[in-house]
């Protein structure tokens, strides 16, 4: 019997332990496919292929269909240009192509934009919606930031439809001058700075404005199945040591966020504490790459359980809501 051909196409290197889960509850065969010729990924894989560069949009979707009609794909993991894909669900469907991952283009445009989640979210969890500001303008950037530096101590901003956070940034004007050797950089910039860049910006793509929050952030690894849903919060205070635990605000509001996005395939929900309360930061509908550490902590194998559920096949969700530490160690691989 012919093993069933899985592609993921350019996910982060944490994809290997993904691929590793998935391989304990099927007998599978890996097709993985990454712009970067030597991603690690191709360690989990029976077989890598380099992806195109300079293609996006609905043009990539089309790669994506011809490479399953080629490879014979049975089911495609999607995590680049997951929009797209979604808007070709009916192609993929057609060939025999199962997409491990949610089809509705509509949920998906509000779920890739932070201020359409924060709308779509704000009458049934209010009190997770914390305060922002949808900027169009440079005007509205310095009326944005005044409003929010006027009750909290620093403020931040991305694209509101960014992934990874390639574009957020905090404004921090301690900096400049000599207080500014005993602070790392990283992604912070004055707001000085913040206005010069937005002085030459067109908007095209519209920004969020937003307190920094500094409380623990909570990582919300869920998949909906017919037995119930699984959730496991995966608590992250600062370095290594990752926390698992079912605090009910948590697990209420992971809930009702299921319950009205109506998600099916593995997701991740986000939040940040602010003081005592947890605020939504947005929600990814695809696995994250720390999803095999709440695995791990929990008892529950999620990419499996997804494979499952895929194909058709019984999903056990018995698990322990036991609260238990995690942590992780670097393993040197060579290829």
């Amino acid at each position: 019997m012919n093993k069933t051909r899985v592609w993921f196409n350019h996910w982060f290197s944490t994809v290997y332990h993904i691929i590793g889960l998935m391989r304990q509850a099927a007998d599978i065969c890996v097709i993985g496919s990454n712009k970067n010729e030597e991603s690690v990924m191709g360690l989990a894989c029976d077989e890598l292929y380099t992806e195109p560069w300079d293609i996006s949009g609905d043009e990539y979707a089309e790669f994506c269909l011809e490479f399953c009609r080629i490879h014979k794909i049975d089911i495609f993991a999607p995590r680049r240009e997951r929009a797209a894909i979604s808007r070709r669900a009916a192609d993929f469907e057609k060939m025999g192509v199962k997409l491990l991952m949610d089809t509705d283009p509509v949920m998906m445009d509000i779920l890739n934009s932070k201020t359409e989640t924060y709308r779509f979210f704000a009458d049934l969890i209010p009190e997770a919606i914390p305060e922002y500001y949808e900027v169009t303008d440079l005007d509205g950037f310095v009326s944005a930031y005044n409003n929010i530096i006027s009750s909290h101590d620093r403020a931040c901003f991305k694209f509101a439809d960014d992934e990874g956070a390639s574009s957020f940034r905090v404004i921090d004007n301690r900096m400049t001058g000599r207080e500014g050797l005993f602070k790392a950089p990283g992604l912070k910039i004055t707001y000085d700075k913040a206005v010069e860049i937005f002085s030459e910006y067109d908007f095209e793509k519209s920004i969020i404005v937003m307190p920094y929050l500094t409380g623990t952030e909570v990582s919300a690894d869920c998949l909906a199945t017919s037995e119930g849903n699984i959730i496991i919060p995966r608590y992250k205070p600062g370095g290594r040591i990752y926390t698992v635990k079912y605090e009910p605000e948590i697990m209420d509001c992971c809930e009702k966020i299921l319950a009205r996005t109506g998600l099916e395939m593995p997701c991740n929900i986000q939040f940040i504490y602010d003081n005592s309360k947890p605020m939504l930061l947005e929600i990814n509908t695809r696995m994250s790459g720390g999803v095999q550490l709440s695995c791990a902590a929990a008892g529950v194998n999620i990419p499996g359980a997804a494979l499952n559920k895929l194909s058709g096949k019984p999903v056990n969700i018995s698990y322990e809501k036991t609260e238990r530490h995690v942590s992780y160690i670097e393993t040197p691989v060579t290829f």
